[in-house]
């Protein structure tokens, strides 16, 4: 069973145009169960019919009404109760007479109680086939309730009953008139004055209390708002990584950490080189990638490093640091020892060098 087998009832958006309902609604005079296949939707969602009635209300041709009559059940192809497609069934006997009926409609009810029911259907019921329109004057069962409430309690009530409700009512507008001309209850020029002398001026300054008390608290309640904010924005941590160049022929690589947190910061530098024949002795081997983000000058970083010749040669324990003749804008690998003039670096080399330092906020730039 498709889609297109339902007719669609939104109880939202009612249309208005004319549905001819052969295909979907298959009863005709006298039809012991007459059905019809119905798509429950609000808007472009279809309703859960999961533990709700579903009833049916109107008047015939001849003006007979027909209440709460019928249900629906999810018993035929297609039909999915959760998505809203369910079939629903006519009581027997219902279609008496062909003709136009008059506020027909369905009333679905909810688990709660609550009611909800969908515009007005055009129902012509023919001699071969039954026809339905949908209107675009939404019917409002709960009046006819309140119209059937009204009745009853009407036919309940005798004329010796209201002749004692009216009789009651006198003695009590008697009674109350009396203690009116007593000055024991206010009559209505004292109640205005009183409302006037002490209820408004004790309402407006109430109101004004009100008002700049709401006013305090909003300004506090910001004022804490913005110092939380601050608060939160100086324990945030922040990473920050920087990359260096390589210089005078070495390759390699070399970076920079910073991590900020509160008013101080922990960085890194660190990396790899590769030094070339004969360079090794005093060469400055790349660019310091914290050098536009730190202040130097008052911070200790650097010491010695085993660095490693290639081919037969020992390693030759050398002095790594930023260099201060650069504004420590660069780092380089120096000599440790007395023996300069006697060190051997003919062949290329390498070392693997890590440095660590922590500065606060004036040493950053």
């Amino acid at each position: 069973m498709a889609y297109k087998d339902y007719l669609e009832v939104d109880i939202e958006k009612p249309v208005a145009t004319f549905v001819d309902l052969t295909n979907y609604f298959q009863a005709r005079v006298g039809d012991a169960k007459a059905y019809c296949k119905l798509h429950i939707k609000s808007g472009s969602n279809s309703i859960d019919m999961t533990n709700k009635k579903m009833t049916f209300y109107g008047k015939d041709s001849n003006a007979t009404p027909f209440a709460a009559a019928g249900g629906f059940d999810d018993d035929q192809p297609g039909d999915d109760r959760q998505l809203g497609l369910i079939t629903f069934y006519f009581p027997e006997g219902i279609f008496q007479k062909e003709g136009k009926w008059q506020e027909a409609y369905f009333k679905i009810q909810g688990e709660d109680g609550s009611d909800i029911s969908t515009v007005n259907l055009t129902l012509n019921v023919l001699p071969s086939q039954v026809e339905m329109g949908i209107s675009v004057r939404p019917f409002i069962p709960e009046l006819e309730k309140t119209r059937t409430k009204i009745n009853q309690a009407l036919r309940e009530m005798n004329a010796q009953q209201l002749l004692n409700q009216v009789e009651s009512m006198k003695t009590t507008v008697g009674a109350y008139t009396d203690l009116i001309e007593q000055h024991a209850v206010l009559n209505k020029p004292e109640t205005v004055d009183l409302i006037n002398g002490i209820v408004n001026p004790f309402r407006q300054q109430l109101t004004s209390q009100m008002n700049t008390l709401s006013s305090s608290i909003t300004s506090q309640m910001n004022a804490v708002k913005a110092d939380v904010a601050n608060q939160l924005e100086k324990a945030r941590i922040k990473h920050e990584w920087y990359k260096g160049t390589m210089l005078n022929g070495c390759t390699g690589w070399i970076d920079g950490r910073l991590i900020h947190i509160s008013n101080i910061a922990i960085g890194y530098i660190l990396g790899w080189a590769q030094f070339p024949e004969k360079s090794w002795k005093n060469i400055n081997f790349a660019t310091n990638p914290l050098a536009s983000k730190i202040d130097f000058s008052n911070v200790p970083i650097g010491g010695p490093v085993m660095l490693m010749p290639n081919g037969v040669q020992a390693r030759r324990t050398m002095q790594c640091s930023l260099d201060r003749n650069t504004n420590f804008g660069q780092i380089g690998l120096w000599n440790s020892g007395d023996n300069y003039n006697t060190e051997i670096y003919d062949p290329s080399a390498y070392i693997i060098f890590e440095y660590s330092f922590v500065v606060d906020s004036s040493q950053l730039k």
